[in-house]
């Protein structure tokens, strides 16, 4: 069995993190209980709702692994109890180069069945990352992301790698996935909006 070993710097920011977490769901609900639609308030909620999205995407790659034989399972902040995920259900994976705030790193993707990006394993977090990425025992596809497709990686994960796209299509999709995002929070916060008025 193979399991994963955090950075240091992973375990830190990963505590820390929490700190503004926690802090945005508190402020976030005591703006709820006054809200009434104006401009400001509105605003004031979207940049929370924002900050907490990508604070959650932080927290959720910081994963304890372990690999034995076929099988991978994994446990994160929005996985506590865990998931367990079955090789057999992907054709291979990728490595790509992402950077960050803390230079370039090395990331894997697994790709599924339908020729899509559904797992990511970033080298930033592991001391042991190449180990682990050797215990999945997938087929190596080469794959090189145009532009948009990185960006696409990049923010929302999911691409399909097997496909006739062109990037102007692909560009399209990114703007649907923000504008899909965008339109999840704001229906989000109208119905916490109200359940907040009407029980507290």
């Amino acid at each position: 069995m193979i399991k994963s070993r955090l950075s240091g710097n992973s375990i830190f920011w990963g505590i820390f993190m929490l700190i503004p977490l926690f802090s945005f769901i508190f402020f976030s609900i005591k703006i709820l209980k006054k809200y009434s639609g104006e401009i400001g308030g509105t605003l004031i909620l979207l940049l929370f709702a924002f900050l907490f999205y990508f604070l959650m995407n932080f927290l959720k790659h910081i994963k304890i692994i372990k690999i034995n034989k076929n099988k991978l399972k994994y446990y994160s902040f929005i996985r506590p109890f865990g998931k367990t995920l079955n090789m057999e259900d992907f054709i291979g994976k990728i490595t790509i180069t992402e950077s960050g705030t803390r230079g370039s790193y090395n990331v894997v993707y697994l790709i599924d069945k339908q020729n899509k990006t559904s797992f990511k394993l970033m080298g930033l977090h592991y001391n042991n990352f190449e180990e682990i990425n050797n215990a999945i025992n997938l087929k190596k596809i080469n794959f090189s992301p145009t532009a948009s497709q990185y960006f696409k990686l990049l923010f929302f994960e999911k691409i399909i790698v097997k496909n006739d796209k062109s990037s102007h299509n692909e560009a399209i999709n990114i703007i649907l996935e923000v504008f899909k995002i965008i339109s999840t929070i704001g229906i989000i916060l109208v119905i916490l909006g109200f359940l907040i008025k009407k029980f507290l």
